[in-house]
């Protein structure tokens, strides 16, 4: 009776809570990663470093400035765009091994089963 049960639960509640458990640690790589938070700010400046000047400042100190600020975006477009793609990268393996994994999980109580009929066999790793 107890083999019955487990294999009940295995199919029906034991899969489902796999299966959400796995899209609800893709949403939080997602979060963790702030994807969309850092598309929206691509072309901010990098930690929000920004020079200011004031309108009546001389042409040479706002050159300067918008250099300094030209400078400042380029280099958040630089590192957002970075943990953009090494985010996508990370998240695009993390579902493929969860797919795997979701996709194998009604094969693995047979994983004992086969374990033995390959040592009866002799294949050795």
């Amino acid at each position: 009776m107890l083999v019955v049960s487990f294999l009940q639960w295995w199919y029906s509640r034991g899969w489902l809570t796999f299966g959400y458990g796995f899209l609800e640690k893709l949403k939080g790589s997602a979060d963790f990663f702030s994807l969309g938070l850092l598309l929206r700010t691509l072309f901010a400046p990098f930690r929000q470093i920004s020079a200011y000047t004031d309108d009546f400042a001389p042409l040479q100190q706002r050159f300067m400035a918008f250099i300094d600020k030209l400078v400042s975006r380029a280099v958040g477009f630089v590192v957002r765009l970075l943990i953009i793609v090494f985010g996508l990268i990370f998240l695009f393996f993390e579902a493929a091994i969860g797919s795997i994994l979701v996709l194998a999980w009604p094969l693995m109580p047979l994983a004992p089963f086969a374990a033995i009929v390959l040592c009866v066999m002799g294949v050795t790793l």
